[in-house]
Order: C-alpha cells, then structure tokens, then sequence
C-alpha cells in the first residue's frame, strides 16, 4: 500500500512538473529580479520618462563594466497589472537578428557552412535567385525584395504564416529583385531565409538551436519564441500595446485599424519574434567578450562591416558597426513591431553597454537613446520634451470645446508640430469624429 501510495505521489509530482513545463510559464519574479541602482540621476530620468509615458519598460547600463542601472519601469501587462522587471521578457523584434547571425557564425566556426556559399546549396535549385551568397543574406546585400507587402495583400488572414510559407512564395512567385552583392537594403527576407539554412544545416529549427547553443550557454532563462495568442497570460511576460486613436487608450496591436498583420505574421523568425529580458541581454553582452560561444576569429567576423560593391553600409553580422575617436569600436542594433522596441548597444573596447526594453510602441525612443548615448560619451543627461499631438492621443476623448484652455495650461512647453498635427485633423476625419476635430481646429486653426 505504500508503495502504491509513493507511486501516486511521484505521478502527481511528476504531471505537474509537465504542466509547468508545457504552459510556457516563465520562472517567477520573486526569484529572478534584482534591481540596480548605482547611478540615481539615470534612475531619476526614467522614472520622469515613465510618469510621462516616455517609456514603458526596463533598461540597464553599464559604463567601463560597472552596472549604472539594471530596473523596470511601469507595466509589464495592462490587463494583468503586471510590473516590469529586469527579469520581463518581451519580443526584441530586429535585435533577433544577431542572434540568428550568430547562428550562422557558430555553423562558419565550426567548419559547417562558407561565407561564400550559395543559398541554392542549402535551401535546393528550385530558390530562383542566382549567386545570393550566405555573406549577402547575413549583410543585408542580398537583392531579395521584401515578403511583407505581399502577404498582407494576398495571405488568409485567419491563418499564421511562417518561414516555410515565405520560402515557397519566393520559390514559386520569383518576384523580381536586384543583383547580389551590389546595393545595401535591410531585408527581412534575407533572414527569415538565414533561419532556414541554420535548419538545414544543423537539423535544429532557429530556435531549439538558439537555446542549445545560445541560451543554455549563457543561461539566458528568460529567451525564447512564443506563439503570439499565447502571450498576454504568461507571467513574467510582457505583451506589447499601442494606442488606439479612437479610444485614446492601450489597445491589441492587431485590434488596430490595418494592423492584423501584426498576428498573421507572427508566424515568422529570424528576422524577428525572439523573446529576451533585460537581464538576458546583460548575459548575453558580457559572454561576448569570452570564448564560450564566439571564438576570436567568431567576433572578428561579426563585428566587421562588409561593404557592397556600388553602396556604403555600417552592417556586419547583425550589428550596426562604427567607431568613435575616444570610445573606439561600437555595435548597435535597434527592433520595432507591434508595439515592441528593443536597442542594444555596445561600446566594446569601454566594455560599456546600454539595452532598452519598452512595450508600449513610444514615439519618444529614439530621443531616448541619443540622451544615453551622449550620456555614456560623456555629456550631461537631458529630459525630452513633451509632444503635443502624442499628448492629446491619450487626452482627446476626455476633452471638449469647453476644457481645452484649461489642459493647455496642464502641459505647459510641449512642442507643437503642425506636420503631425494635420495627420492626426485627417485620421479623425477619416472615421468622421467631428468632435475631435473640432478640439484640434479650435486650437491651432489648421484648415481641413
């Protein structure tokens, strides 16, 4: 009877383990996160960023290898009144991209595939584009036009597509590009592509790869791919949102006007999707520096800039590259989509690196990491100032004719752009919401 009893226990035991396992549940906050604070005046400006929706997220730094900051700002989801932490992950979207570079870099290392290669040796005779090389997927001088437009005019979208899908469509479409080799142009095809050569190649899709050779190295436990419906209700995760014009609150990417795509090609990687947390990264900038996953001549090969013949480009393996006099070598990436923008940079001979994480598609983010980038070189941290027409999209639906005078006067020194304020007059006529209308013509006397 004990012994049936101890059988029992350890299948309990054991069918909950699975069930943890397979619900995609990231490990809990109380046992990841730490927040750093070294540097308060850094801590001070996100805190201001976030209280004026600049910045939803978690960002860390680093100066000369010591952490300035490493802490999580606002909500990590709206619905679940998650915070964010160092430990949330989210999609990085484009920063993916090194990542699978890296992937293509360890298979070189490795002696498995040549820079010079042709795709056709790996993805068959039947891929219609002549002498596109691995080196021109990986630089972005492939000459293979872009999938998206395609797809969100031709696909079913009550279906998801993939990297299976994609390579078919060039197969058999064959829309016409440019020679290899001749002209930079950032291409997501080129490395939806580059995730099927790593297949290929290595028997492993891009992700189980990653996670053998990347994550599990690195012990990055918060990096992975996740299927988007699944995303709002994992904890430790952080969905993205973007702001409803009609509503004027955070809403579903791909509940927006025209913006489905957002979940018919969620399908997709390489290019993008890979999911990290600001922790992760942190790990993943210092195992840069050693031999575990990159050798020498690995890092050499990333982070060399491989110009086309008839254009310029700063693109290596997946890294913007350049120099500064002072600070030396400098590699950079930045992601957007569907509400998610990520950026890493890294000032390599300084061993200094900033990465952002922000969930709530924010207009302000390129000023964000200008205000760092200056502050890692050496300047004095700034505040952005407030942008008028991102103001009233959160507003509007609580302002009317008889209240305006009184928000003004609420947001004093917001930049006014007359440009951006036109576009909002002829998105609100375009739903004919007369009221809104109204608002923005009473203030600035724009003519519709």
């Amino acid at each position: 009877m004990k012994h049936i009893l101890s059988s029992v226990k350890l299948l309990i035991v054991i069918s909950v383990f699975l069930a943890c396992y397979s619900c995609n549940q990231l490990p809990s906050h109380d046992q990841l996160t730490e927040e750093i604070v070294v540097d308060p005046a850094l801590d001070s400006l996100f805190i201001w960023l976030n209280k004026n929706n600049m910045f939803n997220g978690a960002v860390a730094i680093k100066k000369e290898g010591k952490l300035l900051l490493k802490k999580g700002y606002g909500f990590a989801n709206y619905h679940r009144n998650d915070r964010f932490q160092p430990s949330t992950s989210m999609e990085i979207a484009s920063v993916s991209k090194q990542f699978t570079a890296t992937a293509i870099a360890l298979l070189i290392q490795e002696g498995k595939i040549g820079l010079e290669d042709t795709v056709k040796k790996y993805l068959g005779e039947d891929f219609p584009y002549e002498g596109v090389t691995i080196k021109n997927l990986v630089t972005h001088t492939s000459g293979i036009p872009d999938y998206e437009d395609y797809f969100k005019s031709n696909w079913d979208t009550t279906k998801i597509a993939t990297n299976a899908d994609i390579v078919r469509y060039f197969k058999t479409e064959k829309p016409g590009g440019l020679l290899p080799g001749q002209y930079y142009h950032y291409s997501n095809s080129g490395y939806i592509l580059l995730a099927e050569i790593v297949e290929a190649v290595s028997g492993e899709t891009l992700d189980t790869f990653l996670n053998n050779q990347i994550f599990s190295v690195a012990n990055m436990k918060q990096s992975g791919f996740y299927h988007r419906d699944s995303i709002w209700n994992i904890q430790g995760y952080a969905p993205a949102y973007m702001i409803g014009g009609k509503e004027c609150h955070y809403s579903k990417p791909e509940h927006l006007p025209k913006k489905n795509y957002y979940r018919f090609l969620s399908g997709r990687f390489g290019s993008g999707r890979q999911s990290s947390s600001v922790d992760d990264l942190i790990k993943w900038d210092s195992i840069l520096y050693t031999d575990e996953i990159l050798t020498e001549r690995g890092r050499a090969l990333a982070y060399t800039i491989y110009p086309p013949e008839k254009d310029s480009s700063d693109y290596g393996f997946g890294w913007h590259i350049y120099h500064l006099k002072n600070l030396g070598k400098v590699v950079y990436h930045t992601g957007s989509w569907a509400g998610n923008q990520s950026y890493i940079k890294r000032y390599i001979d300084q061993k200094s690196v900033i990465v952002l994480l922000n969930n709530t598609h924010s207009p302000y983010m390129k000023e964000v990491r200008s205000i760092l980038d200056d502050y890692l070189e050496g300047k004095p941290l700034r505040r952005p100032r407030v942008r008028a027409v991102e103001q009233l999209k959160r507003d509007i639906c609580n302002l009317n004719l008889h209240n305006l005078k009184e928000w003004k006067l609420e947001h004093p020194g917001m930049i006014w752009d007359t440009v951006q304020l036109k576009q909002l007059l002829t998105f609100y006529d375009s739903y004919g919401d007369e009221n809104k209308k109204a608002i923005i013509l009473s203030f600035w006397n724009v003519k519709s």
